[in-house]
């Protein structure tokens, strides 16, 4: 197999060359990890169970072993947690959340053993063991807010990761809850089930179901620091749906495949069961829907209605961050578009900024509305309808937001089912551009 070294090597970039980020980057706590038995390091089996018989002497009146058995459990998962973070990235910390409150209102994403109590007295267990400690407190202030940062001790680095298996050894139990709402902050909140989100969780269901049943991998190993936007390896390919700001109007866009952050390079060595893809993406898709519920008329490539952006794709990329931006604008404007070249395009980023709203007076009283989340909420609603179509069909496809990914056989189908699909909800035709195989 290629080496990480040699395939760097090719991009002219050697190890050493790429920026130290231990201590600064973070990953999330997963709630659902899981590593099996015959592959997890006898040291982390060890660690928990010296952490339970001592926390189980320290009480006169004896825990029952149901009691110890849920202790042992949320230390296994907080241990593996920061084991996986590590083998990820050496020094790569996860970021938990130990508010009393927080994790009671987040309840329903947590397996059943995790219950406040237990999870707080394993942690702090693990810190008195010296197993792990906290690199970065948790703060909020002025609207910014960070969860504390964990991660393992030297010493317990030294005693586990030598023995630790390789990241596609850690996976997810599959019970975790796949329709997530987050309140004004972006932190995971409760909601009451109804007849809408059931046949959404069921909907997700039959789309994990039949993904799982893929292979999603790619022509050759995706670099961490190259081709994935996050900079750091995923191998997850079981989808959930996210809202935003405490209401189901708003958001509701499909992640959790490792594809998705895929940079654009690297999308087209996709590959759903060693078959090469292609990529269909929907052409203006947020400005194509603002103008059909106007009853208005849309050029195929709405886009292109900014001067210069029908002839240069880094131009039009411009024209779609700005728009997107200009939606959900406050009242200090927008930093889009972002490493704009004014040598190359002869004008100032406040001057294309103002083009861009120039070219879309007809939709002008949407900016600055925030109308960009209740638009996510459409385009995924599309995205469902579409990928249940290939469900049927017992077709994989893995979506990225408003554009997908199937194997190249199923190329026509699938420009013709977004097509109709567009068509059926709104009454407009949508242009559909193509990315993949026979494009490259």
């Amino acid at each position: 197999m290629t080496s990480n070294s040699e395939l760097l090597g090719g991009f002219g970039i050697s190890e050493g060359d790429l920026p130290d980020q231990r201590g600064v980057r973070s990953v999330p706590f997963e709630a659902h990890l899981i590593l099996p038995d015959q592959v997890r390091p006898a040291e982390v089996d060890k660690v928990v169970e010296n952490l339970a018989n001592t926390w189980h002497s320290s009480y006169l009146r004896k825990p029952s072993k149901a009691k110890v058995e849920r202790f042992k459990q949320c230390a296994l998962l907080i241990l593996l947690n920061l084991v996986q973070a590590e083998v990820r990235s050496s020094g790569l910390t996860v970021g938990i959340a130990t508010g009393k409150q927080r994790l009671d209102d987040q309840r329903r994403y947590q397996p059943d053993f995790m219950s406040v109590d237990y999870f707080l007295k394993a942690m702090e267990a693990l810190q008195e063991d010296g197993t792990m400690l906290q690199v970065a407190p948790g703060y909020q202030n002025d609207g910014l807010a960070q969860v504390a940062r964990y991660s393992l001790t030297d010493a317990a680095r030294a005693a586990i990761i030598s023995d630790a298996p390789p990241l596609k050894a850690f996976t997810l139990s599959g019970t975790e809850e796949t329709i997530r709402l987050k309140d004004h902050h972006g932190q995971l909140a409760k909601y009451k089930d109804t007849d809408e989100t059931k046949a959404m969780r069921a909907g997700l269901a039959r789309i994990n179901d039949l993904i799982a049943t893929a292979r999603v991998s790619s022509r050759r190993p995706p670099l961490p620091e190259l081709d994935l936007e996050d900079g750091h390896s995923s191998h997850g390919v079981r989808l959930y749906r996210v809202f935003n700001n405490g209401t189901f109007a708003e958001g509701g866009r499909f992640y959790g495949g490792w594809w998705q952050s895929a940079r654009k390079h690297f999308r087209p060595l996709i590959t759903i069961s060693d078959e090469t893809t292609i990529e269909a993406d929907f052409k203006g898709l947020h400005p194509t829907i603002l103008f059909a519920q106007s009853g208005l008329p849309c050029p195929e490539d709405p886009y292109s209605l900014v001067p210069g952006a029908a002839n240069d794709s880094l131009l039009r990329d411009h024209a779609k961050t700005t728009f997107l931006a200009l939606l959900n604008a406050g009242r200090k404007g927008t930093q889009e578009p972002r490493d704009f070249d004014t040598e190359r395009h002869g004008m100032s980023r406040i001057a294309f900024q103002e083009q861009v709203k120039a070219a879309f007076p007809l939709l002008s009283d949407h900016f600055g509305t925030g109308v960009g989340t209740r638009l996510q909420r459409l385009d995924s609603d599309l995205a469902e309808m579409i990928m249940l179509h290939f469900v049927e069909r017992n077709v994989p496809v893995l979506p990225v937001h408003d554009s997908f990914i199937v194997a190249e056989r199923h190329r026509e189908e699938l420009v013709q089912v977004m097509v109709q699909t567009f068509r059926f909800v709104y009454g407009q035709e949508i242009g559909v551009s193509l990315k993949g195989s026979r494009q490259s």
